[in-house]
């Protein structure tokens, strides 16, 4: 889903360099600009995240951290603090031929971007349109993709005056309901479970196979690993191999030693070599699968990789 959101009337809002507990500092409404500033709101997050308002992986404190120090590029922070912290609107600002764009901060690198709250998401998110509406100067346009609260953002950017609107869904990802056992899951699909054994069979024809699952902090070992398998892979030889780009290499180095990232890292061994891996990220009961990588010599194992995480997932 992508929105996008033009505004032609503008105000002015009181921004905080450094941000404040709730009744300390800056009172009421806040608007986070710099890194510093965003550092200190580590606890309030965390409150927020306490109480179920952190929704997806994306949303985590954590998260944001590593993509503001790798990938933030020309973006600075344009962090959205509002009624005495119970609202997180994780934005970021960006600059190009003259148009400044609010999109959400993780952009391009993250899936199902939202706000960080534990308020019911409509209420939410009419606070952040009005203060969009009225009480901001600094920005053209607001490009939202990548969100999953279509019901509740429309009506809120639809309730201020001045605006254009234009959306557009354009990626509906795959969602697996998974309420019975590994063995249930299969008497249904036979192409999967016919799939899995023959999968397995031509990897054993190379050698052994082993599946092992780590969570980060990973060693700086495994993460060469993990190169050199993507090295091995055709995305490697495409070019849209992730450790190729420097800046997203060293986010991913920094996610996978980052000891407050919730996530599962299954690696694949082809006698004891490390063949493909896939990377999962947990909030709660979800897994949101993000990353998969494989080795181009060993046939079939993203797919075989691919079973054995929807197998340890229920």
């Amino acid at each position: 889903m992508l929105i996008r959101l033009l505004k032609s009337e503008l105000g002015l809002w009181e921004q905080c360099d450094v941000a404040t507990k709730r009744g300390g500092g800056c009172l009421g409404d806040q608007v986070i600009r710099s890194y510093e500033a965003f550092v200190q709101l580590e606890s309030l997050w965390a409150a927020i995240e306490n109480s179920g308002g952190v929704k997806t992986p994306f949303q985590s404190f954590a998260w944001v951290d590593q993509w503001l120090r790798h990938r933030a590029g020309g973006a600075e922070p344009f962090i959205l603090v509002i009624d005495d912290g119970a609202i997180i609107a994780p934005f970021g600002l960006w600059k190009a031929s003259g148009i400044k764009t609010i999109r959400f901060l993780g952009s391009k690198n993250s899936d199902y971007l939202g706000l960080v709250t534990s308020l019911p998401i409509d209420k939410a998110w009419r606070r952040v349109g009005a203060k969009l509406s009225a009480e901001t100067k600094v920005w053209d346009l607001l490009h939202l993709d990548s969100v999953l609260e279509r019901e509740a953002i429309l009506p809120a950017l639809l309730d201020q005056t001045g605006f254009g609107l234009y959306e557009r869904p354009y990626e509906h990802c795959p969602l697996i309901g998974i309420a019975q056992s590994w063995e249930h899951f299969l008497s249904g699909r036979k192409k999967i479970r016919l799939g899995m054994g023959r999968w397995a069979r031509r990897l054993e024809e190379i050698g052994s196979i082993s599946v092992e699952v780590v969570s980060p902090p990973i060693n700086d070992t495994l993460l060469s690993e993990l190169i050199e398998v993507e090295q091995a892979s055709w995305k490697w030889e495409s070019g849209n191999a992730a450790f190729k780009d420097p800046s997203l290499a060293d986010f991913l180095r920094g996610v996978l030693q980052d000891a407050r990232i919730e996530g599962k890292l299954f690696l694949c061994r082809v006698s004891n070599k490390l063949g493909g891996f896939n990377l999962v990220f947990t909030v709660g009961n979800r897994w949101y699968y993000y990353w998969s990588v494989f080795g181009k010599q060993y046939p079939h194992i993203g797919s075989y990789l691919l079973g054995r995480v929807v197998e340890a997932a229920h």
